[in-house]
C-alpha cells in the first residue's frame, strides 16, 4: 500500500452544524420547509465550510457532514429494513456521567437499498473544490454490532454473519462508487472498536469473538478494492463523541497486533488527545507503509494544544513508527451528532484545524 498520499495534515470528517443549518433541518422536520429549501441551505453551509477548510491549511476536504443527523444516517437514510429507538445514553465527561437522550436502529427487515449512502455528498463537494475530497462512511463492522437485536433481527437473518455480510457489500459498492466519482479519501468510522480497549475490554469473556466478528465484517468492505493514484482509505477508531463528552476508554493493546496487521486500509486514524487512549506502544504492530494519522488534536476541547507539545508527541510515536508513515489530526470529529457538537466556538474549530495544518507543515513541509 505504499505510494498512497500522505495528507500530513488530516481531519476526521464532521464539523460543527451552522445554526442557520440546524434551524432548517429542525423546520424541515415539522413539515414547515420543503427537500429543496433544507438541500439549498445544506449547499450554502457546506461552501461555507469548504472554504473555511481550504484557508486553514488541512491537506482534505469534506462537507462537514452537514447533509447527516449523525455519523450514521447515510446508510440508515439510504437502506430500509431498520426502526429507530430510542433511550437514554450514558456519557462520560469531566464533570462525571451524564444521560443523554440517544437513538440506536435495530435491523427488523430484510435490507433493501434505495439509493447510494453519499452520491449526492460527494458530488456537490467535488464542485466547490479542487483539493482532495474525503467522503466518510460508517462501518459496516459496528452497523451489525449495534443493529443486531436477539428475537427481533433474528427472524429475517440467520446470523450476525450473515447480516454483516450484506452491510460489507453495500459499503463496498459505495467505496468503489466514490472513487470512480474523483473522491480522493474514503474514510470508515467505528467507534464500536472502543469497547474492546483496554481492561475493560479484555474483562468481557466473549470479547475476543465480537471483536473479531466486526473486524472480519470490516475487512470484507474493503478487501481487495482498487485505489488508483491518489486515492487512500482509512479507518477511525473512535471512543465516542457527543457535546465533548465521550464513552469508551482504554488503550489499543488488546486489538493492536491483529488489527493493524490484517485490516486492509490505507491508514489508521487514532485517538490520542489524551489519557485516555494510553500510550504509543500499541504503534508497534503497525506494518512499515501504512499510516498512522495521530490525533493529537482534540476536538471536546476549546484551548488550542501548545505546537510545540505537539510535535513532541510526534516525536515519540516516531520512535515507534517511521516519521515518513505519520500524520496529524484531531483525535475525533467536531460533531459526530448534528445537533450534539463539541464545545466549541466556529473560531475555535478554525484554529484547531490550522494548528494540525502548521505541525503538520513544520514537521513534514508544506507540500508533503
Amino acid at each position: 500500500m505504499t505510494g498512497t498520499p500522505k495528507f500530513r495534515a488530516d481531519h476526521v470528517g464532521s464539523l460543527l452544524r451552522p445554526p442557520a443549518l440546524l434551524e432548517a433541518r429542525t423546520r424541515h422536520e415539522a413539515g414547515e420547509i420543503g427537500e429543496d429549501e433544507l438541500r439549498a441551505r445544506e449547499d450554502d453551509a457546506i461552501a461555507a465550510a469548504v472554504r473555511m477548510q481550504e484557508e486553514s491549511g488541512v491537506d482534505v476536504v469534506t462537507d462537514g457532514e452537514f447533509r447527516r443527523r449523525d455519523f450514521r444516517t447515510g446508510f440508515v437514510d439510504a437502506v430500509d429494513g431498520m426502526s429507530m429507538r430510542t433511550w437514554d445514553m450514558p456519557w462520560q465527561g469531566s464533570g462525571g456521567v451524564t444521560k443523554l437522550r440517544s437513538h440506536t436502529w435495530v435491523v427488523t427487515g430484510r435490507l433493501k437499498q434505495r439509493m447510494r449512502l453519499a452520491a449526492g455528498e460527494a458530488a456537490y463537494v467535488l464542485s466547490r473544490t479542487a483539493m482532495p475530497v474525503k467522503v466518510t462512511l460508517i462501518a459496516p463492522g459496528f452497523l451489525v454490532d449495534r443493529f443486531w437485536k436477539d428475537g427481533e433481527t433474528d427472524k429475517y437473518y440467520g446470523s450476525r454473519g450473515e447480516l454483516g455480510a450484506e452491510m460489507a457489500a453495500i459499503t463496498r459498492a459505495e467505496i468503489e462508487a466514490l472513487i470512480a466519482e474523483g473522491v480522493s479519501y474514503v474514510q470508515l468510522d467505528n467507534p464500536g472498536y472502543g469497547a474492546f480497549l483496554g481492561a475493560h475490554g479484555a474483562a468481557n469473556p466473549d470479547s475476543r469473538a465480537a471483536f473479531e466478528r466486526m473486524l472480519n465484517t470490516d475487512i470484507a468492505a474493503v478487501a481487495g478494492v482498487e485505489r488508483p493514484a491518489g486515492v487512500t482509505i482509512g479507518m477511525h477508531v473512535c471512543r465516542g463523541n457527543q457535546s465533548s463528552m465521550w464513552m469508551g476508554e482504554g488503550d489499543y493493546e488488546p486489538i493492536a497486533e491483529q488489527m493493524f496487521a490484517t485490516l486492509p486500509v490505507d491508514r489508521f486514524l487514532l485517538e490520542y488527545d489524551d489519557d485516555r487512549a494510553g500510550g504509543f506502544d500499541p504503534l508497534r504492530f503497525v506494518p512499515r507503509g501504512r499510516l498512522v494519522a495521530l490525533g493529537l488534536v482534540s476536538s471536546k476541547t476549546p484551548a488550542p494544544e501548545p505546537a510545540d507539545a505537539v510535535r513532541r508527541r510526534i516525536d515519540e510515536a516516531a520512535k515507534l513508527v517511521d516519521l515518513d508513515d505519520l500524520a496529524l489530526s484531531p483525535q475525533c470529529g467536531f460533531a459526530s451528532i448534528a445537533d450534539g457538537g463539541n464545545l466549541l466556538s466556529p473560531e475555535q474549530e478554525f484554529a484547531k484545524l490550522r494548528l494540525v495544518a502548521d505541525v503538520a507543515a513544520a514537521t513534514w513541509g508544506a507540500n508533503d
